[in-house]
């Protein structure tokens, strides 16, 4: 059985994630997982959401506003699990579980929740960054592709 991650960072530009996971997981009866990274940021003090690479948005989910310390990763997880349940009704009632987490290095944190959770594959997006900031920083896709014992499907997401 298929047990498919796909990261999401809220945005919108990155749904064809999300249906290409979604779309596996309906064909091979698996299930699917949906993270989302928080990550601690030193501008408000509570942290902050995820972004760049980081795929899975779907229709009509934003990110939630940032509110008390504390706060932040409780609604990051309630806004994950709506999406994943979005995801599940749009496709026919797919199994999935849908989870955030709180780290600093985004990376590490998808790789330790494939472990936790027998993932056998990672569904994730590419923005295509300018040349500049990939080779100063890498690409989360990128970092996977090379640290994952496990296959990583990069899905072209539309620029923001």
């Amino acid at each position: 059985m298929l047990r498919i991650l796909a990261a999401t960072d809220f945005s919108q530009s990155s749904q064809p994630v999300l249906d290409y996971a979604a779309k596996l997981t309906q064909r091979s009866g698996g299930k699917m997982y949906l993270l989302h990274v928080v990550v601690p940021g030193p501008d408000c003090g509570v942290g902050m959401f995820s972004s760049g690479d980081l795929a899975c948005p779907y229709p009509a989910m934003e990110a939630p506003p940032m509110e008390m310390p504390g706060v932040l990763l409780e609604q990051a997880d309630r806004t994950t699990k709506e999406i994943g349940a979005n995801v599940s009704d749009a496709w026919g009632g797919l199994d999935y579980y849908a989870k955030a987490e709180e780290s600093e290095n985004v990376v590490d944190c998808i790789l330790q929740f494939c472990k936790r959770h027998n993932i056998t594959m990672i569904a994730i997006g590419n923005r295509h960054h300018s040349l500049l900031s990939s080779i100063l920083l890498g690409s989360t896709a990128e970092k996977l592709i090379r640290h994952a014992h496990i296959p990583v499907t990069v899905v072209p997401c539309a620029e923001e």
